[in-house]
């Protein structure tokens, strides 16, 4: 993660009526959400936190109990092939007006997780449940791709939640840093762990497929917001 900020990021953050950084933070309490649905309710297995996935796979190779299905494996699976294909597209396309085309990832991330809701509703054997892991995988994927093609410092972080945490806790101890740096990253570790609460109220409230439709909503109104707020200088994504 970098740890400085480039000209085009200063001149959107002081841009007033642009709602990105807005958005990005409430993306990720989304996250934060839906990793907590999808540990509650899927298996202990994360759709946006990696990291979590290549530990609790090598608590499956260790023969630890509980750890022996192969869901963290297609959540990996499902997020690389999010990844991947969403960075080739911003490659190819050479992607101008960043909002608009984040919009359009988020849209097409909304139809992924009402499909995930209504996968979720058919009887719950382990096929069902691990398309839902997948399809969830893949649309966190997508997303963590178009967050990073806006080279949008901390605040891409959304996916790298260690990182923002070090980095804030560094720049504390060092007493170096920008507040407003310093504000961004505290905003993603807060934001994350209340995403985390909500998704877990949620989860307890509405069930699995009600969740996903509560953060499918949000996901909907945050692209919105870019569709047609986003500010009308173009900015390219890709590179």
């Amino acid at each position: 993660m970098q740890d400085t900020e480039t000209p085009e990021t200063l001149d959107r953050a002081g841009r007033r009526g642009d709602p990105l950084p807005l958005v990005i933070v409430l993306l990720t309490v989304t996250g934060g959400m839906l990793d907590a649905i999808s540990f509650l309710e899927l298996g202990q297995v994360f759709v946006g936190m990696m990291t979590g996935n290549v530990v609790t796979f090598g608590f499956a190779l260790g023969g630890a109990p509980h750890f022996t299905e192969p869901a963290p494996l297609l959540a990996l699976a499902g997020f690389a092939a999010g990844v991947v294909t969403t960075g080739r597209v911003v490659r190819r396309q050479r992607v101008t007006g960043c909002g608009r085309w984040f919009a359009a990832v988020l849209l097409l991330e909304m139809a992924l997780l009402l499909t995930a809701a209504l996968l979720s509703a058919a009887p719950r054997a382990a096929t069902g449940r691990h398309a839902v892991i997948t399809v969830l995988a893949v649309a966190m994927g997508m997303r963590c791709a178009a967050l990073r093609s806006l080279a949008v410092p901390e605040l891409q972080a959304t996916f790298a939640l260690t990182g923002a945490l070090i980095a804030l806790l560094h720049d504390l101890g060092a007493r170096s840093g920008s507040p407003a740096r310093t504000a961004r990253r505290l905003g993603v570790v807060g934001a994350t762990g209340a995403g985390a609460a909500a998704g877990a109220t949620a989860v307890t409230h509405w069930g699995l497929g009600g969740a996903l439709v509560a953060v499918a909503g949000v996901v909907a109104v945050l692209a919105g917001a870019l569709q047609w707020r986003s500010a009308p200088a173009p900015a390219r994504c890709g590179g």
